[in-house]
């Protein structure tokens, strides 16, 4: 690669997180006469590189490193352990002299989660133990964050679960326990960081959250948890496929992962993500063979009591709509959406703003740009009490889809609300997202 082709793709390995970087040639001379540039610029050039050369390539290996061990894997640097991977991460997040630097990681296409093996859960035996009442408020944790997500967004709170992790998950997990009461205690852990990842995902942390979402995959082994651990394969897959990186693969170890005793509902969020995959490989039949599958399985169980313990029917819609949206089905996935939105909570303001902006999108596609602006209005509506950049950027791409047609009234109007609503929601930095 020439000096300006690693710059560019420098830049543009940042903009996948959203970071406007404006290197150049020079840039690059500097480095290659010893200068050492800034975080994220080492994990951006390893990244790269790695797939430049399809094989891992570490930061150190590209001699930009400031430190000999600058760690940008924490389950390698651990040596494979959830516990410590779990801390390492979480002091990197909430040290004000880390922070900056660590959520400006960048997503690795070639990294790979761990891989499944049987093991025992192993207490340690620490000078305290763990209550009944521990175990409850870190259930109720769940509860509140999962909600919290759904209703106002991953930016809420975001710094606030890292803390938690970073001490009431650590002292937990160095307290004496029996080996069933560890075992919930780590499959706990692994849902709570399972949540962190989906809130430094819509953060637009891409790397953060794919490190999150492999040491909760390895708190789930840890655990014993298939289930847990095939839902945070299926997540992981999801994430790759938003960033352009479509890994079947993945999706398809997540099917394999889960029990045959896991929750039919369980098996609806597996299956219906294979039938996204294939759709977005444009295998038509694959993927409404594995959707059909998925409807069936659900059955239209009743809501799931708790966090993790089943499929909302709301989201199987929506995900039907994405794979309707896909093959081309423009009428269907209209349809699909609008049931979704039928299910949802209507405090779901998160999951609803998505919904709605995924609708207008459909309608555009269409050509019926006034039903698009009426959707953007009722969108608008729920985005207003969020902080989601993830949705954000849904708005900037509508906005730019509208653009063209500014001189219709219904759009300049819809314009005129999606600016005012852009800039009233910029994050100030002292909020930390």
């Amino acid at each position: 690669m020439s000096g300006e082709a690693l710059a560019r793709s420098v830049n543009l390995a940042a903009a996948e997180n959203k970071r406007v970087l404006r290197y150049n040639r020079k840039s690059v001379a500097g480095w290659l006469a010893g200068s050492r540039p800034p975080a994220p610029v080492p994990v951006l050039v390893a990244e790269i590189l790695t797939r430049r050369l399809g094989r891992h390539i570490s930061v150190q290996e590209t001699g930009l490193a400031r430190v000999p061990d600058e760690p940008t894997d924490a389950l390698h640097a651990t040596g494979g352990s959830g516990r410590e991977a779990l801390a390492m991460l979480t002091t990197a997040d909430t040290g004000p002299g880390t922070r900056t630097a660590f959520r400006a990681l960048p997503f690795r296409s070639n990294s790979t989660p761990p891989a499944w093996t049987d093991t025992e859960p192993r207490p340690t035996g620490g000078d305290w133990r763990l209550g009944p009442g521990d175990l409850a408020a870190l259930t109720h944790t769940i509860t509140y964050y999962a909600e919290t997500i759904d209703t106002y967004g991953g930016a809420h709170g975001r710094t606030a679960l890292a803390t938690y992790l970073a001490t009431d998950g650590a002292a937990f997990l160095a307290a004496r326990t029996d080996r069933r009461t560890h075992s919930l205690l780590l499959g706990n852990l692994s849902r709570l960081t399972h949540l962190l990842a989906r809130m430094s995902g819509d953060c637009r942390q891409s790397g953060v959250a794919q490190q999150y979402f492999h040491v909760s995959a390895q708190l789930a082994i840890e655990a014993g948890d298939r289930t847990q651990y095939a839902v945070t394969l299926r997540a992981m897959s999801a994430q790759s496929n938003q960033l352009g990186h479509r890994d079947p693969a993945l999706a398809r170890a997540a099917w394999s992962a889960a029990p045959e005793d896991a929750p039919p509902p369980i098996r609806a969020y597996l299956m219906s993500h294979l039938a996204v995959m294939h759709a977005t490989g444009g295998e038509e039949r694959r993927s409404l063979s594995a959707l059909s599958d998925a409807m069936a399985l659900h059955g239209g169980q009743s809501e799931p009591s708790s966090p993790f313990s089943g499929y909302p029917m709301a989201a199987l819609h929506y995900q039907r709509g994405h794979v309707h949206q896909s093959l081309g089905d423009y009428g269907r996935a209209g349809q699909a959406l609008a049931a979704s939105l039928r299910h949802r909570s209507p405090r779901a303001h998160r999951a609803r703003a998505l919904t709605l902006a995924k609708l207008s999108e459909i309608h555009l596609l269409e050509g019926r740009l006034d039903r698009a602006c009426a959707v953007i209005d009722q969108l608008l509506d729920h985005y207003g009490r969020i902080r989601c950049p993830r949705t954000a950027d849904r708005l900037a791409d509508l906005r730019t889809r509208l653009l063209p047609h500014a001189r219709r009234p219904s759009v300049r109007s819809a314009l005129g609300r999606l600016d005012g609503y852009t800039t009233y929601q910029r994050c100030p930095e002292r909020l930390a997202v």
